[in-house]
């Protein structure tokens, strides 16, 4: 059982990197290997829009993505962690998502399933996020981008843990909940 995590933050240490570090401990003491991606630093290019996807099903640009996307494919788990900036994901975390056109072609042009790791396992996601502003609709642009993205990399939609009003480095430590109910995913997500 493999969990992939991908943080989106550019902040070192942040609030989303934070429970997403508790998320996959909480998955690895429930016996599932995991990795961590700092999206921020794998250093790739957005998508460029070229179309050669639709054809292959595979990202033709090759940069530090390529093995980002094989990891993907292999993964039985993938969870998202990215903090809010202007309603959206970080411009890390988007370009993740972008750059998984090419799944998406891949399922939808040319109606070639994705493959699974192991066979009847149901890939699950989750998505991780904090943000500064408390207003309701704060998620609302990130969990429907992240919907749509875990569909397109074959990924059940299967939880969100979203906190507003948390800004500074490290408050999430202060949440009454926050850390528990990420480590509990991360178990939760390997048992079911």
């Amino acid at each position: 059982m493999k969990v992939l995590g991908f943080s989106g933050s550019p902040r070192s240490g942040g609030n989303t990197e934070i429970l997403l570090a508790e998320l996959l401990r909480g998955a690895a003491d429930a016996g599932a290997e995991t990795e961590l991606i700092y999206v921020s630093r794998a250093r790739f290019d957005p998508c460029i829009s070229c179309g050669r996807c639709y054809k292959t099903g595979r990202c033709e640009v090759e940069d530090a993505f390529q093995p980002i996307l094989d990891k993907i494919i292999e993964a039985d788990h993938v969870v998202l962690a990215s903090p809010i900036y202007f309603m959206g994901l970080s411009a890390w975390a988007k370009a993740l998502v972008d750059r998984c056109q090419c799944l998406w072609a891949r399922k939808y042009v040319l109606k070639e399933p994705l493959p699974r790791r192991h066979g009847d396992i149901q890939r699950r996601g989750v998505f991780i996020s904090t943000a500064g502003s408390g207003v309701p609709e704060a998620f609302q642009g990130a969990v429907f981008t992240v919907k749509y993205f875990f569909d397109a990399i074959g990924v059940l939609h299967w939880k969100n843990l979203l906190y507003a009003r948390i800004d500074a480095k490290g408050e999430i430590k202060s949440h009454p909940t926050a850390l528990r109910e990420a480590y509990e995913t991360g178990r939760e997500l390997v048992k079911k």
